[in-house]
């Protein structure tokens, strides 16, 4: 999502979550990959006011009878908030059928950082949106530390706490599992709502 506050342009909340998504999608239109699901990138506004950009997309695109194809059709989403550095893996929000499958995606990417996928959900941020509509989405796993005490909404949220490195690792785990998700046969069930 898009954030600032009036003390510093957000870095790492969630800037670099804009940056290594918008790379990732570049990665895979250089690879001239042709998955065989449409991968759609999103940037939402009024995360931190109630996630109003993304639940207001749900409610218009997912929600409701009308939309019940839709939803049907959607396959997954995978939001990249909070924290900032290297994807380590993904909160798998308690969807145990999927946690063998994302540790299989997740194995070539160990040597580069990203080491593992949890069961715990992790709330207040857009992809609970998702959840809440019945599709399945997750989200990553970064750094916390210092996060919420040091840079989170205050004025030290500048570049300077995001490295290069992390921003091209994080961009390529979020190619890799866009592509994995795209690409699969298999059903990916709708997560647990009973924490939302």
């Amino acid at each position: 999502h898009l954030d600032s506050w009036h003390s510093s342009p957000g870095g790492s909340d969630n800037a670099d979550g804009v940056a290594s998504t918008l790379e990732a999608m570049r990665i895979m239109k250089a690879l001239d990959l042709q998955p065989r699901r449409t991968i759609m990138l999103a940037l939402w506004g009024g995360e931190e006011e109630g996630l109003l950009g993304s639940r207001e997309w749900v409610r218009r695109h997912l929600a409701g009878e009308e939309n019940a194809q839709a939803r049907e059709d959607f396959y997954v989403y995978l939001n990249n908030d909070p924290g900032y550095g290297k994807i380590l893996g993904w909160y798998m929000e308690e969807n145990a059928v999927m946690k063998p499958v994302f540790d299989a995606w997740l194995e070539p990417l160990k040597d580069m950082g990203a080491v593992k996928n949890v069961m715990e959900p992790m709330g207040s941020t857009d992809h609970v949106s998702f959840i809440r509509a019945g599709v399945p989405a997750f989200n990553a796993i970064q750094n916390y530390e210092d996060y919420d005490v040091r840079t989170h909404h205050t004025n030290m949220d500048f570049w300077e706490r995001v490295t290069e490195e992390d921003l091209k690792q994080a961009a390529i785990v979020l190619a890799a599992f866009a592509y994995q998700a795209a690409m699969w046969e298999g059903e990916i069930p709708s997560n647990p709502v009973e924490t939302r």
